[in-house]
């Protein structure tokens, strides 16, 4: 775990990778363990700027504790094309509706 954050009525567990590749299914497990050990009501934010395997995102497309974002969502928000809590809302409710962590913002800055 790299930090926490309070976001709207949520706590976020934060788990941030500036690494070359992307994550895999196995990095992604150890953080939706770490996010359900914690409080009832926490979720889980894992940033990975190079993005994630199909398979790590597979994994985690029908139940899931935590949502996704990658370089694409990061330069989105720096960039000023969408809100970071806007972003951030838009995947939660995604989550919260289909289990599924990965969401991205090309899909947000689409409505």
């Amino acid at each position: 775990m790299d930090g926490s954050l309070s976001f709207d009525t949520d706590d976020y567990i934060v788990e941030a990778k500036w690494w070359k590749e992307p994550m895999e299914r196995e990095h992604v497990d150890i953080f939706d363990a770490k996010v359900r050990r914690k409080g009832k009501n926490a979720l889980g934010l894992y940033i990975a700027v190079n993005g994630f395997t199909a398979g790590a995102v597979r994994e985690h497309d029908r139940r899931t504790s935590f949502v996704t974002m990658d370089g694409g969502d990061l330069y989105a928000v720096l960039e000023g094309r969408i809100p970071l809590d806007e972003l951030l809302k838009r995947k939660k409710r995604y989550a919260n509706e289909t289990g599924n962590c990965y969401f991205p913002v090309y899909l947000a800055l689409a409505d």
